[in-house]
């Protein structure tokens, strides 16, 4: 019984019981020793009644005194109890209000009036619609009903606040119904403010959705081995670039070690186990050759990202590991084309090394060598014969100014002087009216926005020879009455047009590449330039050349 209030039920118990104990107990005790003394026995017994009445009197202040210890103490810590309440009330981040059973705020402490924006004052007996609007919340109709009929006993739930300023937060609401001391039912409403959670756990999955349609958009194996825990994450093109399955997987950074290609392994280890011991290695690629559980293997290109701890030791593992094998071979193909196609551009420009070497042997023995003969003939006749020297000097004179002009077409052909002392139109306007002179062709030079000064020397002298080459395909081939040469310059490119009125060509025959036409595509290659023909047979032939500059 100690240190706990004695109630009514319990005080009269242990009354009656005291009660009875000592009546029984003292009739006894006097009946024994003055039984035969009758008047001392009623006076004992008088003295017995106001002896019971005395200490009945003390065992009840004794009670009182001991109930009212106790309950003075309960409110002594009842008290302390309340102060810690109101200061957990206002420094908790938990908006609390208590409503009546109208659904209206009786009170609410700070928090609740920071997050609701709304003054307590303003609060007291404002329904709780006041917060809780119908369009934000379904269910509110619902509520009501409970709340009238008495059944809001205790509900949680998901509930959009409205705050003063028009504010729209989503919040964990719920509500507890109590009992004051009248038995009147009173609800406290507890409020927690998750919106900021929930944009950052959508924000989170959107992440994570669009790092899942990354990682299948790429086509790249992904694996993420934690060294500590041993822990394992693989995407599925893991397994679809390799054909390996989840048991194989788990054993994660050995199941890589023991995948590599044998020729492979010991360069690739090496360097990754150099880099996991050097603490300022954060990322690491390799190309190896990888082998699959066909038992093919794969040429893989990865990037290892070392995540490490303070004292600079890896304790993740965060690998891409991308397949690289097409590509290897379309550039292994690429190299191999390259080379033939270096081969067949010298042995093109041996052929027009050689071609041109022959034109020049035909002009010097069809013409210079012939003129020349005759020279030497003719002084051989002067020799000998005075009567006619003079008449074969002057003839071997004039002979000899031909083998001149000759000469000099022959040396404007290899290396054209006007190209570098006048420019590229004026060189190009000199061709064509030398070609007009002993062809039945009109040949006009158009040039349009053009920077000569932009161009190098390689590039006018490309221009020149690829017009010289089509100008002389065009008088041997085309038989055409008039020619167009259309150049100009547009934002770094310039453009080049030849066109004429000839009996045009059936490209299919030889598929553009005849002598001429391949030299020109040999020349325009250099440059890294592009070239397209337009013709037909009776309908000319149009060459586009451009190249940057």
């Amino acid at each position: 019984m100690k240190g706990r209030p004695l109630s009514t039920i319990q005080a009269v118990v242990f009354f009656l019981i005291a009660s009875l104990i000592w009546i029984l107990c003292t009739d006894y005790l006097l009946l024994q020793a003055f039984g035969n003394n009758i008047r001392r026995y009623h006076y004992l017994q008088s003295f017995k009644g106001v002896a019971f009445v005395s200490l009945t009197a003390l065992a009840i202040y004794l009670i009182i005194r001991h109930n009212s210890k106790y309950f003075s103490q309960k409110y002594d810590t009842l008290v302390f109890n309340h102060t810690e309440l109101e200061t957990i009330l206002s420094e908790t981040n938990l908006g609390i209000a208590r409503l009546n059973n109208k659904g209206e705020f009786l009170y609410a402490n700070p928090f609740f009036c920071t997050l609701t924006g709304y003054e307590i004052t303003e609060l007291l007996k404002q329904h709780y619609s006041l917060i809780i609007k119908a369009e934000d919340n379904v269910e509110l109709e619902y509520w009501d009903m409970l709340l009238n009929q008495g059944k809001l006993n205790r509900m949680k739930n998901i509930a959009g606040i409205t705050s003063k300023s028009r504010e729209k937060l989503i919040c964990n609401i719920s509500v507890n119904e109590v009992r004051d001391k009248s038995g009147v039912a009173v609800f406290i409403l507890v409020i927690e403010n998750i919106t900021n959670r929930r944009k950052e756990q959508k924000q989170l999955e959107e992440s994570l959705k669009r790092y899942n349609i990354l990682s299948m958009a790429t086509m790249e194996g992904l694996w993420d081995w934690n060294i500590l825990s041993g822990q394992l994450y693989y995407n599925t093109n893991i397994k679809l670039l390799f054909g390996y399955d989840d048991a194989d997987l788990q054993q994660g950074y050995a199941w890589w070690k023991a995948h590599i290609h044998p020729e492979d392994k010991d360069k690739i280890l090496d360097k990754m186990n150099a880099a996991l011991q050097i603490s300022h290695i954060t990322t690491i690629n390799n190309e190896y050759r990888f082998i699959c559980k066909d038992g093919s293997h794969k040429i893989i290109t990865d990037c290892f990202s070392i995540l490490r701890d303070t004292e600079g030791r890896a304790f993740r593992l965060i690998v891409s590991m991308h397949d690289v094998t097409e590509q290897r071979n379309l550039q292994r193909q690429l190299a191999e084309k390259e080379i033939i196609y270096r081969r067949q551009l010298a042995r093109t420009v041996m052929d027009t090394q050689e071609s041109e070497r022959k034109k020049l042997a035909e002009e010097l023995h069809d013409n210079v060598n012939q003129l020349l003969g005759v020279v030497k003939l003719y002084i051989e006749h002067s020799i000998a014969n005075d009567k006619i020297r003079d008449g074969l000097l002057r003839k071997s004179n004039e002979y000899i100014d031909k083998v001149i002009e000759e000469l000099r077409n022959l040396s404007k052909n290899l290396a054209p002087p006007l190209l570098a002392e006048l420019g590229l139109e004026h060189s190009l306007i000199s061709m064509g009216e030398a070609i007009e002179e002993v062809q039945p062709v009109t040949i006009r030079v158009d040039i349009d926005h053009l920077d000569e000064a932009r161009l190098m020397n390689g590039h006018k002298l490309m221009l020149y020879r690829i017009v010289q080459e089509q100008l002389n395909n065009i008088v041997k081939h085309a038989h055409a009455r008039n020619v167009t040469v259309h150049i100009e310059q547009v934002d770094g490119r310039v453009l080049l047009v030849i066109t004429d009125d000839g009996v045009g060509a059936d490209l299919a025959m030889d598929n553009g590449h005849g002598m001429g036409l391949r030299n020109i595509r040999n020349r325009i290659e250099l440059y890294q330039g592009k070239i397209n023909m337009d013709t037909a047979p009776g309908k000319g032939f149009v060459l586009n050349v451009e190249f940057e500059v």
